[in-house]
């Protein structure tokens, strides 16, 4: 019997034993992704400081002054002041009527003016002077502009003030309130007199006319 036949499949067998029980090799792992860095979050804007911070002390509320408008015009004005026959003749008045000529012009820089006639022991100093009329009153009508338009109003004068458009009859209503003046009408107070408002000319701005 050969017994060297026989003893080589043991030998394999304990090879192949033997090479089971070796460590295998174990397999490399994938590289994992590197995880991103933390971020740490901002910090938020700092607060605008507090009037107490800054002064120390709470300021109190201050209120908005008011500043009056100006009595001031941008533009210089001038009234006209007539003698006027057709306003006479409808007064039927005992008082004779002057002749007419030319009027007597009133430069006007504030937005406030007095018609009347002068009184020192009352203290009135009129801008626009109707004094030779005796139908006018002292404080007799009075005009008012916001800086482009006028208006006029009776200041509980005697006999009225009336307010007519150029070309035709003299008024024969008196104003009851204040009346927004146009640039054609006419003012008529007392027993002739006609008051004509307009924008004056340059040589009249200038103290020429």
């Amino acid at each position: 019997m050969n017994h060297a036949a026989a003893e080589e499949p043991v030998a394999a067998a304990s090879r192949e034993e033997a090479a089971d029980a070796a460590p295998r090799p174990v397999p490399a792992s994938e590289p994992q992704p590197e995880p991103e860095p933390r971020r740490d979050p901002e910090p938020p804007p700092p607060a605008a400081p507090s009037p107490a911070d800054a002064g120390g002390a709470v300021a109190a509320h201050v209120r908005p002054r008011h500043t009056p408008p100006s009595r001031v015009l941008s533009d210089t004005w001038v009234v006209e002041v007539w003698i006027d026959p057709d306003w006479y003749a409808v007064q039927q008045t005992e008082e004779a009527c002057p002749s007419p000529g030319l009027p007597d012009i009133v430069v006007v820089h504030r937005n406030v003016v007095l018609i009347g006639r002068p009184s020192g022991s009352l203290g009135v100093r009129p801008d626009v002077d109707a004094g030779a009329d005796s139908a006018v009153s002292r404080r007799h009508a009075q005009l008012t502009s916001d800086g482009s338009r006028w208006w006029i109003e009776d200041l509980g004068s005697s006999n009225g003030t009336y307010v007519g458009s150029v070309g035709e009859p003299p008024p024969t209503e008196p104003i009851r309130q204040r009346v927004e003046i146009d640039r054609d009408d006419r003012i008529y107070v007392g027993a002739w007199t006609r008051l004509v408002l307009r924008q004056a000319t340059a040589s009249e701005q200038a103290g020429q006319g």
